[in-house]
């Protein structure tokens, strides 16, 4: 296969826009969200992210259940392009949190029985959300310079441990309902109403900070990820930067002008983009969640 040719596949839970799939040749295989009237809907196709968060705040304590895709939806997905002869790399959300790759993968090998000579590659992000979809648009970079296949599987593989995103959420209910509090139970004993930032790298969750007001979880959310490269003594333009908000965009605004009044005082300058967190995180997270992603891109030799 020639270099620069495979087709990129993602499930929904990268939360790359529509737009932004279309134009960078992405596929993307959805995940499912149902409320209490039990019907599951298809991530970004049934519905869009401000009905999704709409239908949370105007029903209260009614928690949404998510369902990942299933080994045929894999199926479908990949066909095509195998009976095109093309290669196909499949990001999914990290298996600590999903079944989504194993459904993936699953679905590679039983094509194989009946395709023996296609090529695909199926890897576990050990990310999620725009983190997830920062992956996804690393891999089309490099795509989309000439790198092949394998060389591309090897280089996203290097650098998914080099990222990472810090985030708050409204509250811990959410998470304390789906069960999701994990690293975090801790925090049961000081109380739900906290404002938690916490740090998700290779797919797990930590404590980052401690808040308890909405605006000074914001400014320490900026705070920790401006930190971060301090503390770390990386370059900081060596990586991509991105600015996630749930429900309100005017506070993913708010975070980004704080993130930005912080970089400068470490003597950064660096200008993020703004998107919109989705469903599956939001789902377990509730509707104020926001975050703070950062991936450094592969650089041969680095």
């Amino acid at each position: 296969m020639d270099n620069g040719n495979f087709k990129i596949i993602s499930d929904s839970c990268c939360d790359l826009p529509k737009k932004c799939c279309e134009e960078n040749d992405i596929g993307t295989v959805p995940f499912y969200v149902a409320f209490e009237d039990g019907v599951y809907k298809r991530d970004t196709i049934d519905f869009t992210y401000h009905e999704f968060y709409q239908k949370m705040l105007d029903n209260p304590g009614n928690f949404p259940k998510t369902s990942l895709p299933d080994i045929g939806e894999y199926i479908n997905a990949f066909t095509p392009y195998v009976k095109e002869g093309r290669d196909i790399l499949c990001i999914c959300m990290t298996t600590t949190m999903s079944g989504s790759y194993n459904s993936a993968k699953a679905a590679a090998d039983e094509i194989l029985e009946e395709y023996p000579d296609a090529r695909i590659e199926v890897i576990d992000s050990r990310a999620l959300t725009i983190f997830q979809g920062m992956l996804v648009m690393e891999a089309v970079r490099l795509r989309d310079m000439g790198m092949g296949l394998d060389e591309t599987v090897a280089a996203i593989n290097s650098v998914k441990a080099l990222g990472g995103a810090f985030f708050t959420i409204g509250d811990l209910t959410y998470l304390n309902k789906g069960g999701r509090i994990g690293g975090l139970v801790k925090l049961a004993a000081i109380g739900l109403g906290i404002k938690p930032v916490i740090l998700f790298k290779d797919g797990s969750i930590s404590l980052a900070a401690i808040t308890r007001s909405r605006k000074k979880s914001l400014s320490e959310l900026a705070r920790q990820a401006a930190l971060y490269f301090t503390k770390t003594g990386t370059d900081i333009s060596d990586y991509e930067l991105l600015v996630g908000y749930g429900l309100n965009e005017k506070d993913g605004e708010e975070l980004k002008t704080m993130f930005i009044e912080e970089l400068s005082k470490a003597g950064y300058e660096r200008n993020p983009e703004l998107v919109q967190i989705g469903t599956m995180v939001g789902a377990h997270n509730g509707p104020y969640l926001m975050g703070i992603a950062f991936l450094k891109r592969y650089s041969e030799g680095k």
